[in-house]
């Protein structure tokens, strides 16, 4: 039962919180910003650009930081319904934060689930600012929806739930570090960031993709010049199976019955030699015949 009590008086001085109340003073044109409110909201426009134009380039460095958070925040609620001590709510949510952010960091479409779920639930609460536990599981169901969609649709989803979230926080951000007023400037710097980093967005996603396929074709092309060399090769060695005696080969060499033909031709060469020496021997020898006739 203490810890119930507990539970809801944390719940209500979350909800005691007035960021409205905040970001209203210092929206307020006598309101002079001291140096640690431009500081604050110098980083928050930062922040905010960042998740806005490389919500999908580094994801898991959003889904990192998001399940810390996350984390943090669901084992210290864990820790005070289950009605530990101080420390061990802090221990509870740092050991559960640091699991989510090494899951969200590790494995892709985790992070993702853990980023467009905190930020999509986020930008639903800051819209619906809900006032009982029906708005909130309302703001819950729509950032776990969301989260579901984006693991089937990661690059459309991601893009446009970051892109929405980081021009939310830097235009406001920005909106109260420049010297004008008015909703509808608040209205048209948010969306104009909106847009800018969607298409940042999707100009570096397209380039990524580009350099994937690139590299897809480079690696079949390769293949395909390697299979070409291996049957090029299977062919050669087939071609040297086949191949009669005494044909000569590709790189110039002789074979066997070229040798043998080149032998043959050589006794043809000395046959004919013996013969014509016969034939002279006999002709010397009827010379001789008759001129012993004559000196007779």
């Amino acid at each position: 039962m203490n810890s119930i009590m507990d539970v809801n008086e944390l719940f209500d001085a979350i909800r005691g919180i007035d960021l409205n109340g905040v970001i209203r003073e210092i929206g307020r044109d006598t309101h002079i910003l001291t140096q640690t409110e431009i500081i604050a909201l110098a980083v928050t426009a930062a922040v905010g650009l960042l998740i806005c134009l490389l919500g999908l380039k580094i994801i898991r460095v959003w889904a990192a930081l998001t399940g810390l958070i996350f984390g943090l925040a669901v084992g210290v609620t864990a820790g005070g319904l289950l009605g530990l001590n101080g420390t061990g709510v802090l221990i509870t949510g740092g050991v559960l934060g640091l699991i989510l952010a090494v899951l969200g960091a590790a494995l892709y479409r985790v992070g993702v689930f853990l980023t467009v779920f905190v930020l999509a639930g986020s930008i639903s609460t800051y819209l619906i600012v809900p006032q009982d536990w029906i708005g909130a599981a309302v703001c819950l169901a729509i950032g776990l929806v969301a989260a579901i969609l984006a693991v089937r649709f990661v690059v459309a989803l991601t893009i446009i739930v970051t892109s929405v979230y980081g021009a939310a926080i830097a235009g406001t951000a920005i909106y109260h570090l420049l010297p004008v007023t008015g909703d509808v400037i608040l209205i048209v710097l948010c969306v104009v960031i909106c847009i800018i980093g969607i298409l940042v967005q999707l100009l570096l996603e397209s380039r990524k993709q580009k350099k994937k396929s690139l590299q897809k074709a480079a690696e079949i092309r390769e293949e395909k010049s390697t299979a070409n060399e291996v049957e090029r090769a299977r062919a050669m060695m087939a071609d040297l199976g086949e191949m009669p005696d005494g044909e000569t080969t590709d790189d110039g060499s002789s074979s066997e019955k070229f040798q043998e033909e080149e032998f043959d031709e050589e006794d043809n060469e000395e046959d004919e030699f013996e013969e014509d020496d016969m034939t002279i021997i006999e002709y010397d020898t009827e010379d001789l015949s008759e001129e012993n006739k004559k000196g007779k």
